[in-house]
């Protein structure tokens, strides 16, 4: 209802009296609504606020349940009041069952709270009052207490299907199209005969499979669960087409138990590793590197439910980070939280991840596909780096850092990679280290982790991270050996030859006995030859292409007493596109050699 929409007169409170628009946002939930800001002719008072730290509040749709006492600003007489009936007062907010006022006065309101509200004329009864009681122009003032309301939502603007919340849910997530439920429904005819009723049913949201194709109670539902909460019951109104022909319409019951989110936890993010949560964890915090871990691994299958040979059900203890378990069961385990339980299911891309574990587990055979059942039973916290000591830091971090070479020996790059990035991330910000023995420990932790991170990148073929890696310590140490040899490495995989060749005789001329720099520097030399052969051979094609084809007529002479007034060279034909082949020819032979040039520089 718009707010210059007039309302008409009303009688006494409980006949129907109340007051104008929801200025939430209607969208059905409890997401956080900024706080109503009242219009100058609706003055608010708190009198008692309401009880706990809530601030939902009710918006259009729903049915509220007040109190109120109703008095005339003139006089302070009482007009009307549920308290003198014995008997709280419901109306459907923001439809305007109620006259302006209310509906904009109790919009703002939390569970609970009194509040008085002075109202002028235009927000009440206006110029014609409502006789015998109001007269014209009267100001009113009430006293209201919100009591409750029920949570009702218009799902698809047209009254066709209105959902009402019957059992709050818990937290704040809410399924999107394409996640995995677990729910409860039951469908109800008028009559109220039952026509359709699942328990524990696994259902993806937009699936359309509930009902069936092409029904459209699907999309009712869709709809309806799409705004629910884990734990949330709601009632649907559902009429018209969406009760797909149902005389009568139909009353479907919806259930949200379970939120089935799935996540990519591979390392590279190509789905070769996907965690499905079953049942939500405690909190928000997950195993930090270094954490002492329970998890619980329940069932072992090849995808198809057939139980992978061998497998007994185990507990597992180890240490988050330490290559205790295999890869895919850390990554897995660092984004779970206490008392989640998942689903991980692993393809043939990441098969041989699962080895480990499966020697653990008694695991036999060789299926492409391995998904297992797991809880994170409880994990400690050990003590966060910024509560540690310089001396704690420089021990926590050393022993990360040998881990990470104990992982890289044994070929587990990503692991080994992650316990690196941790050292460096622990020792970024060390200007507060008041010891300066401490501080330079740090540093060399951090130069060698760094130069690790760059060994793993060179080995996973990410060269450009390399290359960051290791410039990273050239900044500070621009003749460091070791970081001029592996971003030399780097270079080369990138192919840019030149570069490569000037950091190895950079290399050579800091350690002459450097012989794997030597061979890095034949390769870059080799490289860079076969390229300014290609990049000539490319040329001179380019050159012979210009003496094929027909050539061009040469200019056309103006008229005489034009010519009198043109420049020489204008009236001299074109050159023969031969003769310009030729010289470009020359031009190619003559280019200099790039990686000769690349050798006088570096030796420069």
């Amino acid at each position: 209802m718009s707010d210059d929409e007039e309302l008409p007169p009303t009688g006494g409170m409980g006949d129907g009296m109340g007051m104008g628009d929801d200025m939430s946002d209607g969208d059905g939930d409890d997401d956080y609504h900024p706080p109503v800001e009242l219009p100058e002719g609706v003055k608010k008072e708190i009198l008692t606020f309401a009880s706990g730290d809530s601030w939902k509040k009710p918006k259009t749709g729903d049915e509220v349940t007040v109190h109120y006492v109703g008095t005339l600003e003139s006089d302070g007489s009482e007009f009307d009041s549920s308290r003198g009936r014995g008997k709280p007062f419901e109306f459907t907010l923001g439809k305007g069952q109620v006259i302006k006022g209310w509906d904009l006065g109790v919009a703002s309101m939390k569970k609970g709270e009194l509040a008085k509200f002075t109202l002028s004329p235009e927000f009440a009864y206006g110029e014609a009052g409502s006789p015998p009681k109001i007269p014209a122009n009267a100001v009113l003032v009430f006293e209201v207490e919100l009591i409750s309301w029920a949570s009702k939502d218009d799902l698809f603007g047209d009254e066709g299907v209105i959902k009402s919340e019957v059992t709050e849910g818990t937290g704040w997530k809410t399924p999107k199209m394409g996640d995995e439920v677990l729910v409860c429904v039951k469908v109800e005819k008028a009559d109220g005969t039952t026509s359709f009723e699942k328990t524990d049913l696994e259902y993806t949201l937009g699936s359309e499979s509930m009902f069936g194709d092409g029904k459209k109670m699907n999309e009712a539902c869709d709809k309806a669960l799409a705004g629910m909460k884990r734990g949330e019951e709601a009632s649907l109104k559902i009429s018209g087409d969406y009760a797909d022909g149902v005389d009568g319409g139909a009353t479907a019951t919806l259930t949200l138990k379970e939120m089935f989110e799935s996540k990519d936890v591979s390392y590279a993010k190509d789905k070769s590793l996907m965690k499905k949560q079953v049942k939500e964890g405690e909190g928000y915090s997950s195993p930090k590197d270094g954490a002492k871990c329970t998890l619980s691994v329940e069932s072992a299958t090849d995808g198809s439910g057939a139980a992978l040979s061998g497998f007994t059900a185990k507990v597992l203890e180890f240490t988050a980070g330490n290559g205790e378990i295999c890869d895919a069961l850390e990554f897995a385990v660092a984004q779970m939280k206490k008392g989640e339980r998942a689903v991980l299911t692993s393809n043939a891309h990441c098969r041989s991840d699962f080895r480990l574990t499966e020697a653990l587990l008694g695991v036999k055979g060789d299926s492409e596909k391995v998904v297992l059942t797991l809880e994170l039973q409880d994990f400690d916290k050990p003590k966060e780096t910024y509560d540690m000591s310089e001396e704690e830091k420089l021990e926590f971090g050393a022993a990360r850092k040998d881990v990470g070479a104990t992982l890289f020996k044994a070929g587990r790059l990503t692991m080994a990679l992650e316990r690196y990035k941790k050292v460096v991330e622990l020792f970024n910000y060390i200007d507060n280290f008041k010891d300066d023995g401490n501080k330079q420990k740090a540093k060399d932790l951090k130069k060698l982790s760094e130069l690790n991170k760059a060994a793993v990148y060179l080995k996973l073929a990410d060269f450009s991270e390399a290359k960051k890696a290791c410039n990273t310590v050239l900044k500070d140490e621009g003749q460091n050996v070791k970081a001029l040899y592996r971003c030399a490495q780097a270079e080369l995989g990138l192919k840019n030859f030149g570069d490569c060749i000037h950091l190895c005789k950079k290399v050579v001329d800091a350690d002459a006995q450097n012989k794997e720099a030597r061979v890095l520097l034949k390769q870059a030399q080799a490289g860079q030859k076969e390229e300014d052969k290609q990049s000539k051979g490319l040329f001179a094609n380019m050159c012979k292409a210009l003496g094929k084809g027909p050539i061009p007529p040469p200019f056309v002479a103006k008229k005489e007493e034009d010519d009198m007034d043109d420049d020489e060279d204008d009236d001299a034909p074109m050159d023969d596109a031969g003769d310009i082949a030729k010289e470009v020819e020359k031009m190619a032979d003559a280019m200099p050699d790039a990686a000769a040039d690349a050798e006088k520089t570096a030796a420069a």
